[in-house]
């Protein structure tokens, strides 16, 4: 299985004023271009695919004419989470008909995908929160796929049960470890995907 990781695509970016448009096109097309040469079978983009929470039409319009030209309608799916500078709402708002293009959105760490399958072979096996497991069109084995959006302070209180930071990273080590010992062996791919600050607040980053 070749898997194509990508993230922090920043999408609306501009530079004193001045519109990046064509530059993050290029970049688009170059990403697409290596999904070709390479032959991947799924890509995944770990967060901040805007640089706003509430993008431009221009940027937004890029985007989505992005993704359903790399998941080459649903044979080669895209799975894509929020980041930090992402509104989780925003990012899952398309996912009824994005899932038809093969291409799954996911906003919030506590998600649960529902199952679904498109004609190019792109199924839903299993869903969880934190959790969902694929069959991919050009592959035998399963995906499965541990994610975490970009959790803020008011997303962890909400969904996870947690203010602080050390907190967090305890309670996510937690949860992957028990959704791995629950669904992930050797007959499959097994990924964590997240879009996580690791350094303390009181510290230089690393």
């Amino acid at each position: 299985m070749k898997i194509l990781h990508t993230s922090d695509w920043h999408l609306g970016k501009r530079l004193y004023n001045r519109e990046r448009l064509a530059e993050q096109q290029l970049v688009l097309d170059e990403i697409h271009e290596i999904a070709e040469q390479q032959d991947v079978d799924v890509i995944v983009v770990a967060g901040d695919l805007f640089d706003v929470a509430n993008p431009s039409n221009e940027a937004t319009e890029l985007f989505y004419k992005a993704l359903k030209k790399m998941s080459k309608n649903g044979y080669r799916p895209v799975i894509a989470i929020a980041g930090n500078h992402d509104s989780p709402q925003r990012i899952e708002a398309p996912d009824p008909l994005a899932r038809e293009n093969g291409i799954i959105f996911i906003g919030f760490p506590n998600s649960i995908l529902p199952h679904f399958e498109i004609d190019s072979g792109l199924k839903v096996l299993k869903s969880d929160e934190g959790y969902v497991e694929l069959k991919l069109p050009s592959t035998e084995v399963p995906l499965r796929i541990l994610h975490t959006p970009y959790a803020s302070e008011i997303r962890m209180k909400m969904f996870l049960g947690k203010e602080e930071e050390q907190g967090l990273r305890e309670l996510l080590e937690k949860q992957w470890k028990a959704l791995a010992e629950k669904y992930c062996d050797t007959s499959g791919v097994n990924i964590a995907m997240a879009h996580l600050f690791v350094w303390n607040r009181d510290s230089e980053p690393p």
